[in-house]
């Protein structure tokens, strides 16, 4: 029983290391556009940063600039931890390559670089949460409300949009089973 709890431990352990960096050779020179940046992530603090948008609410001059200060700042840090976890992906495959062919090898390094990115990504997850701070630390009540009614309208929009491009497309999501979740029987 003690072997096949290891052995699942271990395909589990494989699966997850693969499957954040399923061809290291391939990802080496990944585009820089696939940053998890504001501007590609946080889609609420890129939708505050769009000029109509601030328009809208109300934000202008100074205000704007601050929000755009405390912005970059955010932003920098999460362009600088997508690099260090790319790079660190990087490494933690070559590891698992080696860890993996080899029966008996330490597994130590291994799991000291996915603690260090489970990290990375905690810190990541904080900075997104930051920008959603500094939003409110930097708008007015009834400009935040303005900014709530339409960061949920474009939600909304966003959510049926998809919905009608699934339903259009005749997709549908399998359940645990491979069939049809119940919701969308």
């Amino acid at each position: 029983m003690q072997n096949l709890t290891l052995a699942l431990i271990f395909a589990l352990v494989s699966a997850s290391l693969f499957a954040q960096q399923p061809d290291a050779a391939a990802n080496r020179e990944r585009p820089r556009m696939m940053s998890r940046s504001l501007n590609y992530g946080n889609w609420v603090g890129k939708q505050v940063m769009n000029p109509e948008f601030m328009e809208k609410v109300g934000i202008h001059s100074e205000q704007a600039q601050k929000l755009k200060e405390e912005m970059d700042r955010i932003d920098t840090r999460l362009r600088t931890l997508d690099e260090e976890i790319h790079m660190a992906a990087l490494q933690q495959a070559d590891i698992a390559k080696k860890v993996l062919a080899e029966p008996g090898q330490s597994t130590e390094e291994l799991m000291k670089l996915v603690e260090r990115i489970g990290t990375m990504r905690t810190e990541q997850a904080k900075l997104s949460t930051q920008i959603l701070v500094v939003i409110r630390d930097n708008l007015t009540e009834a400009q935040r409300a303005k900014a709530n009614e339409l960061i949920t309208a474009e939600g909304r929009r966003r959510l049926k949009e998809r919905m009608e491009r699934r339903e259009r497309e005749g997709r549908q999501r399998p359940g645990p089973s491979g069939q049809p979740s119940a919701r969308e029987r």
